[in-house]
């Protein structure tokens, strides 16, 4: 059977830079100023795609929807746009749930005007894409193929030809050249910004102490009668003794998983890393004053005896810049990118006629 390629999508999506779907060989960008879509209109392709996303019959692929500076936009490529969005789209038979549409659809149009929008200022500014990063963009994406024949192939079946896919891949590196410039490079964070943003929040990086948890759990319903919960001690004492015979993470898990009442029983009981402050106040006072290895006697909880089990201990510790630094300065970035790109969107539409369809 031969091989179909599918070509992902190049977008700006919720403000962060250009993303691009890896898995696929090859890549392209949306082409809002072309007036056909990757099939022929005469290919059977069309008439599926002739319908709407929840297999009614519906508008043609080159219906527009959109006209951003005159730039027309078309159903095809709204369509291919919401089921990049739609991750679950091949599972669904090919289509999106009637009840999820509206919303999809409203985001996928927002992200083809955006990338139009960027488009046209890119060529307004008479960016070019440089000879060598060309090649080198190329290249990678050939070398996904077992050969350059099969490369053409892939390429003339979703452009309907080589040049046609190229032309759109130049598009796409233009975009990502001026979004680079304008977005990225902006919200760089230097690194006396992010020294002087630890040393100003240390308290944000002050780590309470922890332990390495796991618990098994005799539920005592809010309901339970006097003789029921004196029954329900009874076998939690009897639970008790087998937990503090075990002498490992793994002998304390299985009993968790054959005894314990409560939803950490199908992780051995195993809470993982909890620190002081995010624990009830019922069990916390014990909890703390345990050592590593140690399992408590019966903790009387809200949901009922409670054995605790401390497999490792981490004191408080104020963490250093040295293990920080990295996280603040993605955070400070994210940040400004986010608030960079919200400001470039909103100076691109000022100036532009979009009409919606």
């Amino acid at each position: 059977m031969k091989k179909t390629f599918i070509l992902p999508t190049v977008l700006i999506l919720a403000g962060l830079p250009l993303r691009l779907l890896a898995q696929a060989p090859l890549e392209s960008a949306h082409q809002p100023t072309m007036t056909m879509p990757a099939a022929a209109p005469g290919d059977p392709a069309n008439a599926a795609a002739a319908s709407n996303r929840t297999g009614t019959p519906g508008p043609t692929p080159l219906t527009p929807v959109a006209r951003v500076n005159g730039a027309m936009l078309t159903e095809a490529q709204l369509d291919q746009e919401m089921q990049r969005l739609f991750p679950y789209f091949s599972i669904h038979g090919g289509r999106i749930p009637p009840g999820a549409e509206p919303e999809l659809r409203k985001r996928a149009m927002h992200d083809l005007v955006l990338h139009e929008l960027v488009y046209q200022e890119a060529r307004r500014r008479q960016l070019v894409v440089p000879p060598l990063q060309w090649q080198k963009r190329l290249r990678k994406i050939q070398q996904g193929f077992r050969s350059r024949q099969a490369y053409e192939e892939a390429a003339t079946q979703q452009f309907g030809s080589v040049a046609a896919y190229e032309k759109s891949l130049r598009r796409t590196v233009l975009v990502e050249q001026l979004w680079d410039t304008e977005v990225t490079q902006k919200s760089v964070v230097t690194d006396q910004a992010v020294h002087d943003y630890y040393f100003s929040h240390k308290a944000q990086f002050l780590r309470p102490e922890a332990v390495l948890l796991q618990t098994i759990t005799i539920a005592v319903p809010a309901s339970a009668t006097a003789e029921q919960k004196q029954e329900l001690h009874k076998i939690a004492e009897q639970t008790l003794v087998k937990a503090e015979a075990a002498k490992t993470y793994d002998e304390f898990g299985t009993l968790a998983e054959q005894l314990s009442q409560d939803d950490w029983r199908v992780m051995m009981g195993d809470h993982g890393w909890v620190h002081r402050g995010t624990v009830t106040a019922d069990v916390e006072p014990t909890l703390f004053k345990m050592k590593k290895g140690e399992t408590s006697g019966l903790v009387e909880a809200a949901s009922g005896y409670v054995i605790l089990r401390v497999n490792d201990y981490q004191p408080r510790r104020q963490m250093r810049f040295s293990e920080m630094g990295a996280s603040i300065r993605q955070r400070m970035e994210g940040e400004r990118r986010e608030k960079r790109a919200k400001e470039f969107e909103q100076l691109l539409r000022s100036k532009a006629h979009v009409q919606i369809l």
